[in-house]
């Protein structure tokens, strides 16, 4: 029943993601403060850990607190959302009905918050219905969703609409070029190319330190590389530079400054697959720390952005990351509803590698939830996939770890099978450790 929600476009609400809504004035003021803070990154760093706090009381790298969120992101948001789990066309027009209600309120100059929560909480009750009747489950992720918005900053008044139509002065040329620099940024590589040469020849040189692991060479190298960018005005490099020393400290476990110029790409960057990526890797970096809530904001961070690149392989892995954390936490319900939305999303790509390793997280994640029946059928469909590849090793893995489960059903004729298939994938394979593994639970059956 779960494949027929699609979620090829999630974007669940998160408030990491928005822009400060301000007043002119305030605008000002922010553009000073953020053009001082990135000449003094450790001074901005050092004032937000004094402010920001994890829910359970502990400190955060990074101050998320100030940011407010527009009502149209919202609505936005809801009607993604709405599109994801593929409703039909009459529960979208009665969504649509109450979100209509909401952006009527908005426009007003004193909107009633109540009314408005009001008719966001309806939606997302009939949302829920619909999930429970179609998964034959009971769901409440949608209202959870929206009781999780209402504690973030909210600005309830919609700002003014902008005209639609261009001016008289506007030609078709003007528009054909903005549309084709909107597809380019979309499509960008996260290997990001400088225009003027000298900042290219830089950059390249900074990622030939990375490459072979002179760290120190590449962190000095990167910061000229900043310099230089910002002399220019080259925003885009700024972003890259930042995603760069990310993943350089990332890999030296400078777990602050990582998170930091994570936090800068995800931010600077107009790349939305590099903007995914940072995601993921500060939930990554949360997740490993266990600290779940924080995790789980930047996994869904990271699912919407590679929705918008139309990156089906990091969306995956995101959603795949979520299912993880539900297991972590045994939420049962969550965890198989992001299994399965992480299958039908690798299901869309050419990777067989891709859909192997999701199926095989998704194997792990089932046999923690003592869902042995569940594991064997993503084991199976991870062998499948990793038979039409070269990576003969992980085959042998699937075919060993569906054998111990059938060993606990007491089924040894099929383990047998299952771990003479494994013996075969091995041959030619340098890893004698496995082949022991193999042949010693052969001798125990």
């Amino acid at each position: 029943m779960y494949n027929t929600i699609y979620p090829a476009y999630i974007r669940p609400y998160q408030g990491l993601q928005q822009k400060q809504i301000t007043r002119k004035q305030d605008d000002e003021k922010n553009s000073q403060s953020s053009k001082h803070a990135e000449n003094n990154p450790e001074q901005e760093r050092n004032q937000s850990n004094k402010q920001a706090y994890f829910p359970n009381g502990e400190k955060v790298a990074i101050d998320y607190t100030r940011r407010q969120i527009g009502i149209e992101q919202v609505l936005k948001d809801f009607k993604n959302t709405t599109n994801a789990i593929g409703a039909p066309d009459e529960i979208k027009a009665e969504v649509d009905s109450y979100l209509s209600l909401v952006e009527g309120q908005s426009q007003k100059n004193n909107p009633n918050v109540q009314i408005i929560q009001s008719n966001l909480k309806n939606a997302s009750q009939i949302l829920d219905e619909y999930i429970t009747n179609t998964l034959k489950k009971p769901s409440k992720v949608v209202e959870n969703w929206v009781d999780a918005l209402f504690l973030q900053h909210i600005n309830y008044k919609a700002e003014p609409k902008e005209l639609t139509t261009p001016p008289q002065d506007v030609t078709e040329n003007t528009i054909a070029e903005e549309k084709t620099e909107t597809i380019q940024t979309h499509s960008q590589s996260d290997i990001y190319v400088p225009s003027d040469e000298n900042l290219k020849r830089m950059f390249i040189q900074a990622k030939k330190y990375s490459a072979v692991n002179k760290n120190e060479k590449a962190l000095y190298s990167f910061r000229n590389v900043m310099d230089y960018a910002r002399q220019i005005g080259d925003e885009q490099a700024c972003a890259m530079v930042h995603y760069e020393q990310a993943r350089l400290y990332d890999s030296t476990d400078m777990i602050n400054d990582a998170l930091y110029n994570y936090d800068k790409a995800a931010k600077q960057s107009k790349d939305y697959n590099i903007k995914a990526k940072s995601h993921i890797y500060m939930g990554k970096i949360y997740d490993d720390y266990v600290k779940l809530e924080p995790a789980i904001e930047h996994y869904n961070a990271a699912v919407s952005y590679a929705g918008e690149a139309d990156n089906l392989m990091l969306q995956s892995k995101a959603l795949s990351n979520l299912a993880q954390i539900h297991t972590e936490k045994y939420d049962k319900d969550n965890a198989i509803m992001f299994m399965n939305f992480s299958e039908v999303i690798a299901d869309e790509t050419d990777n067989p590698k891709l859909k192997a390793r999701i199926s095989s997280q998704n194997a792990y994640n089932s046999s923690r939830l003592n869902d042995n029946y569940r594991a064997l059928q993503y084991h199976r469909k991870s062998a499948e996939n990793y038979s039409k590849t070269d990576d003969k090793e992980n085959l042998a893995k699937e075919y060993l770890e569906a054998a111990e489960i059938m060993i606990k059903y007491g089924n040894k004729a099929k383990a047998k099978k299952l771990l003479g298939k494994a013996y075969v994938a091995l041959q030619g394979s340098i890893n004698p450790e496995l082949k022991d593994e193999i042949i010693q639970k052969l001798n125990l059956i």
